[in-house]
């Protein structure tokens, strides 16, 4: 693996872009786990790439969609990753989210079990396969936990909405992590 800096991968390109985010963020992807990921590389770099992979799929889906409905893998990062950016009050609605789903989801893996959860939540139950799984919730307790749910996301879509929409100020959204990354430029991507 690379053991430059952020400074020289990036070889002139302007921090001030997307580009740079993008470019940071593309050379940590690799085809393994998020975990895998975390593991090898500074925590540096990996809150740059869970804070652009968390800002480009909100702004390619919202919350709802995009990130808890297709990237559930990187949900359990985004809070701390948010603290990082300073973005404490994204990071406080992200966990209070997370703290809404069934204590057995399994946020790692994007599977049928994790998709009967989605399911479960947005009140589509024609689709859930695995109906057993959700008999242990009365009707009412079904209508709190949906309700709990969509509030939660329309909090969080809200929150960021100001902060990361095309129109808003900062970069578009980008200028949390444009900032970090300025502060990290001489960290390394990859851990020795």
């Amino acid at each position: 693996m690379n053991k430059k800096t952020i400074r020289e991968i990036l070889n002139g390109i302007s921090i001030e872009t997307e580009e740079a985010l993008f470019k940071i963020s593309d050379k940590i992807f690799i085809e393994e786990s998020i975990e895998e990921i975390k593991n090898k590389t500074t925590l540096e770099a990996f809150a740059i790439f869970i804070g652009v992979q968390t800002i480009g799929c909100w702004k390619s889906g919202g919350w709802a969609i995009e990130i808890f409905g297709n990237y559930p893998e990187i949900v359990p990062y985004i809070p701390s990753v948010m603290k990082s950016l300073q973005l404490e009050n994204v990071a406080k609605l992200v966990e209070k989210t997370i703290h809404l789903f069934p204590e057995e989801t399994d946020f790692t893996k994007n599977d049928q079990d994790y998709c009967d959860v989605i399911n479960f939540l947005e009140g589509h139950d024609r689709f859930i396969k695995n109906k057993e799984k959700f008999e242990k919730y009365s009707s009412e307790e079904k209508s709190q936990i949906r309700e709990n749910y969509r509030n939660a996301i329309e909090k969080l879509e809200k929150e960021v909405d100001q902060i990361w929409g095309y129109n808003a100020p900062n970069q578009e959204g980008w200028g949390n992590i444009i900032y970090f990354l300025k502060n990290n430029l001489n960290v390394k991507i990859w851990k020795e």
